[in-house]
């Protein structure tokens, strides 16, 4: 009999596929009308970038790796105890169609426009929707957008690292881990990502690392 892919294939497939769905919204995101979207809601912005993604993936141009991926707008997620509309609805997941089980990628987005916007990236329906296992609780990354509204990318960036720093102990950081530090993935597309890493104790589930990406919308 074969043998399954080792722990450390497994990492690096999911590695790879992370950085590809990313790599889809970066491209996704630059066909946007972002002057009809600098004061829109942010499921507006979503279903907008979604339909972008799905052109690309699409399109008789889209590139061998992609025809492998599907992209769902506002899904809801299975949960425990959780049933029809109660069920937590995630922004944004992508789903790898292979012969084995389907990777799945969850991303939450949140509108950067205010000053209280660091704090609803962060809250109870933001970023901790992930330390508390109601979104991605299977899996061991997902990722976080920023749709900037106001300002600029690297001033919201700035801020959100001071602000994950400053909660460090609410979003369970974890202590071996870097509080916001830079992806350092190679391509032009990908040197805005962002690491953060979090435990998630309440639910037994381990750590999850977090990827973020800041759109411009200004």
């Amino acid at each position: 009999m074969l043998a399954g892919p080792s722990e450390e294939q497994q990492d690096l497939y999911r590695l790879a596929f992370v950085k590809n769905c990313f790599v889809i919204v970066v491209r996704a995101s630059g066909a946007l009308d972002t002057h009809s979207l600098r004061n829109a809601e942010e499921p507006h912005i979503t279903g907008e970038l979604v339909r972008s993604v799905r052109i690309l993936i699409e399109s008789d141009k889209a590139e061998p790796w992609m025809w492998h991926l599907e992209v769902l707008d506002d899904p809801p997620q299975d949960l425990s105890g959780r049933y029809g509309k109660r069920r937590p609805r995630i922004d944004i997941e992508f789903v790898f169609i292979g012969r084995r089980r389907r990777l799945r990628f969850h991303i939450e987005a949140k509108r950067l426009y205010r000053s209280d916007s660091a704090n609803k990236y962060f809250g109870s329906s933001g970023l901790q929707m992930f330390i508390r296992g109601e979104y991605a609780g299977t899996w061991p990354s997902a990722g976080m957008l920023g749709y900037v509204q106001s300002e600029t990318c690297g001033a919201w960036l700035r801020r959100l690292a001071s602000g994950a720093s400053a909660r460090r102990a609410e979003l369970c950081v974890c202590e071996d881990f870097p509080d916001w530090h830079p992806a350092d993935w190679e391509g032009a597309e990908l040197d805005s990502i962002h690491i953060s890493c979090h435990e998630r104790p309440q639910q037994d589930l381990g750590r999850i690392q977090i990827f973020h990406l800041l759109l411009d919308l200004t």
